[in-house]
């Protein structure tokens, strides 16, 4: 429990074997890092087709997450001009 925010970047290494899918439980996401996660799965052409909390035995800050691996050139890239959106400007008008 929690070694997913440890070793996630040893999953996508390229001298791994590539996987098509991947089923993750990921355990209280720490800021950046659960960013940086998704976005090196991303980067590496995986992407999620499913999302589901587990609530049974814990109070739903452990969530499972199922990736599916494709090609990188199915993914569009980002914008260039994407902004990060500031959670202190929120209820300010």
């Amino acid at each position: 429990e929690n070694c997913e925010w440890k070793t996630y970047q040893d999953w996508l290494e390229p001298d791994m074997p590539r996987m098509r899918q991947i089923l993750v439980e990921v355990h209280k996401a720490p800021g950046n890092v659960a960013l940086d996660f998704f976005d090196k799965h991303e980067e590496q052409g995986y992407v999620r087709f499913h999302k589901e909390p587990n609530i049974q035995y814990n109070d739903g800050s452990c969530v499972e997450y199922a990736f599916l691996g494709l090609e990188k050139e199915f993914i569009p890239p980002k914008p260039a001009d994407v902004t990060e959106v500031s959670v202190e400007t929120e209820g300010k008008k």
